[in-house]
Parts: structure tokens; sequence; C-alpha cells
């Protein structure tokens, strides 16, 4: 590190704040960063409870480690920091090959939550920053010591690039309101747009497609994984909004085989279906948790809306929408 402070400089320094976000933002929301565990089907060799509340102090910690290792011990923390991001680039490339698309609280409550191939292309730049510090550290020093050998030049070149990438975070800034049109306003003055083709089993062996099962009423598809956390949750709910909702809206779980809709817990057996090669995760790009709501019109009535507290906002809007249309029929 010595050698060559600034650039050194720049990756420790990223890393750092990297770990720090990450760290804080998973303390910030304890429950997100379990669900991740479950999300991810980390191997049951690691112990998820425990891990994922040693997980956030880890990363604070590691943040920490990196500024204030002394000379001898950077590499030590480098490797930690390689090794961890290793582990988290090789989980999220395991889940892209998993049947259904797949959410995860990477960052706690902060960023993007899809598991797609971005994230696997940041995990992956992330590791290896996190082995050019562990390279650099070999030549001995510290990230302290480097900081101390800048001249005035040195420390207007890094605070300049501080400040580029604080300007790039605040232009790209982050993703865009989750869910769909009728999650920011009145169901009333949803967009509508026609049901597209689709189909479910349901627990009588029956497959209809989808417009055929919003033909006589409208209908709200809660798509649930099993194991989800937000998901089991989401499902011990349904029951009453079943009830809520009344004759005018049918509620169904719609979950991803027909082992899993038979085993599905947390709500009456009849609201279970499943769909065949998750063609309604397909049609709707969704993961799980998430809902769609099919007016008996032939025409979305809401949705797509994604995550715990987006489902249950939107079903909150579409009890509202009952009380100035009933029927939900357009």
């Amino acid at each position: 590190m010595s050698s060559a402070p600034l650039p050194a400089l720049v990756v420790a320094l990223t890393l750092v704040a990297v770990l720090a976000t990450s760290g804080a933002a998973k303390l910030r929301d304890r429950r997100a960063t379990r669900d991740a565990f479950t999300a991810l089907r980390v191997p049951g060799v690691v112990p998820a409870d425990a891990a994922a509340t040693v997980l956030p102090w880890a990363e604070l910690a590691l943040a920490v480690a990196l500024v204030l290792a002394p000379d001898g011990w950077l590499t030590v923390a480098a490797a930690a920091v390689l090794v961890l991001m290793l582990a988290y680039t090789a989980l999220v490339a395991r889940a892209l090959r998993f049947e259904e698309p797949v959410t995860c609280s990477c960052f706690g409550s902060l960023g993007r939550h899809d598991v797609d191939r971005t994230t696997v292309a940041r995990n992956l730049l992330l590791s290896a920053l996190a082995a050019a510090l562990f390279a650099s550290s070999l030549d001995g020093g510290s990230v302290a010591a480097a900081l101390g050998a800048l001249d005035r030049d040195g420390w207007w070149a890094l605070l300049a690039t501080l400040a580029a990438a604080a300007v790039a975070v605040l232009v790209v800034g982050g993703p865009g309101p989750s869910g769909s049109p009728a999650a920011d306003g009145d169901l009333l003055d949803y967009e509508r747009q026609a049901v597209p083709y689709g189909s479910l089993t349901l627990r009588d062996g029956r497959t209809a497609s989808l417009l055929e099962l919003s033909a006589t009423q409208a209908r709200l598809l809660v798509v649930l994984t099993p194991g989800c956390g937000p998901c089991v949750r989401t499902a011990e709910r349904l029951d009453a909004w079943a009830a809520r909702l009344g004759p005018a809206v049918g509620v169904l779980a719609v979950y991803p085989d027909e082992q899993s809709a038979e085993a599905a817990v947390g709500h009456a057996p009849e609201l279970a279906a499943w769909e065949p090669e998750l063609n309604v995760r397909r049609l709707f790009s969704v993961g799980a948790p998430a809902a769609v709501l099919l007016g008996a019109d032939g025409y979305l009535a809401g949705g797509p809306v994604a995550g715990e507290e987006g489902v249950a906002d939107f079903v909150e809007e579409v009890l509202a929408a009952l009380v100035d249309q009933p029927d939900l029929r357009g």
C-alpha cells in the first residue's frame, strides 16, 4: 500500500463505505436480514438466526478494521473482506438458478432487492476490489499510514474522487417506488390493461385461465414461496383479508408447484393454487411475496405490487376502493 497510496486508499475507502452502509442498513431492518438467509437458501450448516444477528456487526467491525488496522494487520482484515465478498457472490450467483425470481435485502432496506445479473456483477466488482486491496496489503503499510503519506495534491485527488462518487450516487439515485401505479394512486384511476393469458391449478385439480378465474368475480392473486419469511407472514393474513374483501373479491394464494400448495399453512386450504411453469410470476415479472388484482371485466384492476409491506398496503387500497366501487367490475 505504501508504494501507491492513493489507488489503494480509494479501494480501501470504497470497501469501508460499502461495509459500513451495509452493516448499518442490516441493523435497521433485522427481519429483512434474516429473511435474506431464507430467500437465498443459505445452506443449513449456517445457523441462520445467529448469523443474521452477527452479520451486521461483522460488516461494521471489518469497516473499522480496514481503517484502523496497524502495519501488518491490514492483510488479515483485507483477507476477511475478500472471503466475505466471495461468499456473497457465490450465494447470489447460485440464486440465479432458482426456479422463481429471488429478492434479497443485501443492504437492508436500501438499494435494489431483485437478485439478477446486475447483483452478481456488483458483487464480482466488490470481490475484485477486495482482492486488489489484499494484494496491495501484502507490501505492508496501513490505511492510516497511507493517509498520512498524502501530500496536498494527494488529498485533493482523494477528495475529488470521493466527490465524483457522491455525485454519481446522487445522479443515479435509488430505485423508484416499488409496485404499480395503483400503489401510489387511487385504484379507481388505475390505467386498465387486459388480463394476460396465464393459468392456475386449483386445489380441486381444475386448471383455469386467469380470465376464466376472474369472469365471475374480481380476484386478488397473492404470489408466495414456501419458507420465505415475508411470504409466511403474508400467508397468515390471507384468511382475514379474504373475509374483509367478502364476495366482491376472491383471494388466491399462488404457489410455485402442487407440492408447496398442498403443504401450505397459515391460511385456509381452499385459497391455495399453483402456477404451471411459474407462468404468473413470469407474466407479471414478480418474485414473492407479490400481488395483482384481476378485475371481473377482463382487465387488470391493480398491481402488480411486490414485498410484504407493498402487498399489505395494496390490500388496504383495494378495501378502500370497495367502499366507492363495491363490485370492482368497472
